[in-house]
């Protein structure tokens, strides 16, 4: 909330500057800080949200924190030359010119934003090394989509397009982690209409994220059932290929819990799961920090979402947005656990939360190939 309050105070001297009065300043800041506190509220008091007051935030959050950030740069520019004396006459940048710098910045934002949401999902593919993965599991595919968030940031036509970029991809399975759609019970048939009838050679399966459990995941779950998808929520299935098998293990999100339905139980999760040398176990888990509860099971990846990477992120520097929020924002991690050597991976996402920005982070689909080979995958 600090650095939030640093930002409308920003801006209240950058409205001030360019001549708003100060009653409207004075709504505006009223304005700015009621939201984050009805939402902090509504979700511990569990209060009725209305439909647009979430992307209202995000959006006004997003545009804030930009203005913020160009001002700071053009004042820091401005300090370093005054005091480094770059220039011999270093007059203070009036408003005028800090009003059109921070829209010539929007307007760039704006043309990168659109770019992004038409291009479609990045199909990025990854070698995973699996130490002594049997034969007939080398080369298995697995394709991860998470986070599509169907709603209203999302068009028919950017569905169908992510629908053409799932089928160009050769795959063996087909994972989804999650958030598949965003805020109304009613999207899981928009969600089931582009992308029920997906199938893949050794089968589809997901997990829920956040987004349905705070729906309805009882509901949501029946409903993918239904549409025989098998929905991994603290549940496992192995799947056999010659004399070996790949088991997928699906963990609960800790909404669920919040939720009153149960929650992440890893040792439910792998009740009945083994891992015979040469065999492969993958997890199904939305939120990537549940990856902290499986160092001591036999899990050789786990496949994740939630975080969008913040959606917004500094070109080739790895920072995101979900940086400052979480250890494993976005990519490729790995450490050793108790069986051996552990991946995580946390997938973009192809959605939106909040506001639909992209910048520096674009909406990913990940096919994963297994391989013991140590070529090793990308980082990051």
């Amino acid at each position: 909330m600090g650095s939030y309050s640093l930002i409308q105070v920003v801006l209240s001297g950058f409205f001030l500057q360019n001549g708003l009065s100060p009653g409207f300043i004075g709504l505006l800041l009223l304005c700015s800080f009621s939201m984050p506190v009805y939402l902090n509220l509504s979700f511990a008091r569990g209060w009725t949200r209305p439909l647009w007051l979430m992307p209202l935030f995000f959006g006004y959050f997003f545009l804030s924190s930009l203005t913020a950030l160009v001002l700071g740069v053009m004042w820091g520019v401005w300090w370093t030359a005054l005091h480094l004396k770059v220039f011999s006459n270093s007059g203070k940048p009036s408003g005028m010119v800090q009003f059109y710098t921070v829209s010539a910045t929007w307007f760039m934002i704006l043309f990168v934003v659109l770019k992004n949401r038409f291009r479609g999902p990045r199909i990025r593919e990854r070698v995973l090394p699996v130490e002594t993965l049997a034969p007939e599991l080398e080369g298995l595919k697995i394709l991860h989509v998470s986070d599509i968030h169907v709603g209203i940031f999302e068009s028919d036509r950017s569905l169908a397009r992510l629908r053409s970029a799932i089928e160009s991809v050769s795959y063996d399975i087909l994972v989804f982690t999650g958030d598949m759609i965003d805020r109304k019970l009613s999207e899981i048939d928009r969600f089931l209409r582009f992308f029920g009838d997906l199938k893949g050679r050794l089968g589809v399966f997901c997990v829920l994220g956040n987004h349905e459990y705070w729906i309805d995941g009882p509901a949501i779950a029946s409903r993918l059932k239904d549409a025989g998808w098998p929905v991994l929520e603290n549940d496992s299935r192995r799947i056999a290929i010659g004399n070996h098998a790949i088991t997928l293990v699906g963990i609960s999100d800790p909404s669920a819990e919040e939720s009153g339905l149960g929650g992440p139980n890893p040792e439910m999760a792998f009740r009945e799961v083994s891992r015979p040398a040469g065999d492969v176990v993958v997890v199904l888990a939305h939120h990537p920090m549940l990856w902290d509860l499986l160092r001591s099971y036999p899990a050789n990846l786990t496949l994740s979402g939630h975080t969008h990477g913040g959606q917004i992120g500094l070109f080739l520097s790895g920072w995101t947005l979900a940086s400052p929020f979480y250890a494993y924002d976005l990519g490729l991690f790995s450490r050793m656990g108790a069986d051996g050597k552990q991946w995580l991976l946390v997938n973009s996402g192809t959605g939106y939360f909040g506001v639909p920005v992209r910048i520096g982070v674009p909406s990913s689909l990940e096919l994963v190939v297994l391989s013991e080979k140590e070529s090793g995958p990308n980082e990051g």
